[in-house]
């Protein structure tokens, strides 16, 4: 096992060396994932380029706490997985949150197989991302505490959506072979295209259990699932903005940056 994989495994802290290689333990991952490690779009609007390269993903999402998107976040996930002996593959779903059924292929995700059953696994979806596996080889219903999942089975196309405690369609998956260059193609254009989402809008959030941060722009919003509160607030100042990224996202952003997030899309929105 890689140096860097034990290091984002152990940040995790859970006890992986000892523990069943089973789905208590995956969703136990994916749960410690998505508390630790921010989906982020800073690094996307700074006009970065952003490899793909293992340890290069590894040092800028885990060493520097720098944030990332699906491409980042679920490359780490699975390559962890792959460590630990899960048998894994690459899946790039369409997004589709706007109901377009042209949109392209811009999401990646993991397919498991365990058992003699498989799954969809994902820890990028910013701040809908399901916190389980989904089991994909009928159509079904599945829960996560308030959350509800709809998975429907054609053939091998899956949609994934979320019933409750929101109606939304996350995303449509056809299970085919994909390989990392397909990725490096998906990736490139969601942070170079000048018409791609995470270049044009400051995204970023956080799902610690039941609880669910997102920056959009200007608006910070808070979900606590259990109690089913929603609030959300115009975010005022820089200095604001600075204690949003740092304290309650746990990003490494320096204060010239968020004044520059500030100045460009949060007084911009």
């Amino acid at each position: 096992m890689q140096n860097y994989i034990k290091h984002y495994l152990n940040s995790l802290a859970i006890d992986y060396i000892n523990e069943d290689r089973n789905l208590a333990l995956i969703e136990r991952l994916q749960a410690a994932h998505l508390a630790r490690y921010s989906f982020s779009s800073v690094n996307a609007l700074q006009a970065k380029s952003l490899s793909l390269d293992d340890d290069k993903v590894f040092s800028r999402l885990i060493n520097l706490q720098e944030g990332g998107y699906c491409f980042e976040h679920n490359k780490i996930f699975f390559l962890a997985l792959v460590a630990l002996g899960f048998d894994v593959e690459i899946l790039i779903a369409r997004v589709m949150l706007n109901g377009r059924e042209e949109n392209p292929r811009s999401h990646r995700l993991t397919k498991l197989t365990l058992e003699g059953k498989h799954y969809l696994l994902d820890v990028g979806f910013g701040v809908s991302t399901p916190v389980i596996a989904l089991p994909i080889d009928q159509s079904s219903r599945v829960s996560e505490g308030v959350n509800l999942y709809e998975i429907s089975r054609r053939d091998r196309l899956i949609d994934v959506r979320q019933v409750l405690p929101n109606t939304q369609h996350l995303y449509r998956v056809e299970l085919a072979q994909f390989y990392e260059s397909d990725c490096e193609i998906a990736h490139f254009y969601s942070h170079h295209h000048p018409d791609a989402a995470f270049v044009n809008n400051l995204v970023v959030s956080r799902i610690e259990k039941g609880e669910r941060w997102l920056i959009r722009n200007n608006l910070l919003h808070y979900w606590h699932e259990t109690s089913a509160v929603h609030t959300q607030q115009v975010i005022q100042s820089r200095e604001q903005l600075h204690t949003l990224l740092t304290d309650t996202f746990l990003l490494n952003v320096g204060k010239a940056t968020s004044a520059w997030l500030m100045e460009r899309y949060v007084l911009a929105a």
